[in-house]
């Protein structure tokens, strides 16, 4: 970490979670969660901390999110099999007319993810950022309304060297015997077989899981 830049608690919480649970985080939604909506305070802090090297700002089109105020569909071992028709018509409805938009995100740079852990991005943004972004969303409603789960979260790229030719969510929350406890995913439009497959695999392995 740079010695001339003293880091806040919040930079810490930003830095950690670009490093450990997500992708990336988009300006506004990251000003809202942990600025306090304030977003030119926010804009300004991560300046600093672009300056500084720690992080990387890129403008990319992506899709504005729907509110998320709790999961779409939630399972777990014992409960009855999952209507996937209708789980994917209300995910599929969340996005008529959401046209893209250029979208202000933060990547970690390389020198942060070396201090706080985590699978370096190489300034790279996936193909797939409103899906990204909507992941982020959900770990900030975590990390809002419910710290422990935030805390759990070990993100998809984390994750995917133990899950090789098997199904992939966006995270699992990790007990405290440091084994899976919830399969994490966030909905995008996903069409009833992808759900089938999401629900096989995590029934299959006897785990609980949360679609956003």
């Amino acid at each position: 970490m740079p010695a001339s830049l003293r880091l806040t608690r919040r930079d810490v919480v930003v830095l950690q979670a670009l490093s450990l649970k997500v992708r990336l985080f988009g300006l506004r939604q990251i000003a809202d969660a942990i600025w306090f909506g304030h977003v030119a305070n926010a804009r300004r802090r991560l300046r600093r901390l672009v300056t500084a090297g720690l992080v990387y700002r890129q403008i990319t089109p992506a899709q504005p999110l729907p509110e998320l105020t709790g999961p779409v569909f939630e399972w777990q071992p014992g409960d009855r099999e999952p209507n996937a028709g209708q789980i994917s018509f209300r995910l599929k409805s969340r996005w008529k007319y959401q046209a893209l938009r250029q979208t202000v995100v933060y990547l970690a740079a390389e020198n942060t993810v070396e201090h706080f852990g985590g699978r370096p991005h190489h300034n790279q943004i996936s193909t797939q950022v409103t899906h990204d972004l909507g992941v982020a969303a959900v770990w900030l409603w975590f990390h809002l309304y419910a710290p422990h789960l935030a805390t759990a979260w070990q993100g998809e790229d984390l994750i995917a060297p133990e899950r090789r030719g098997e199904t992939l969510p966006d995270a699992v929350l990790i007990s405290r015997d440091m084994q899976p406890a919830m399969m994490i995913e966030f909905g995008g439009s996903y069409g009833p077989k992808r759900i089938e497959e999401f629900h096989d695999d995590a029934a299959m392995r006897g785990l609980p899981y949360q679609i956003w």
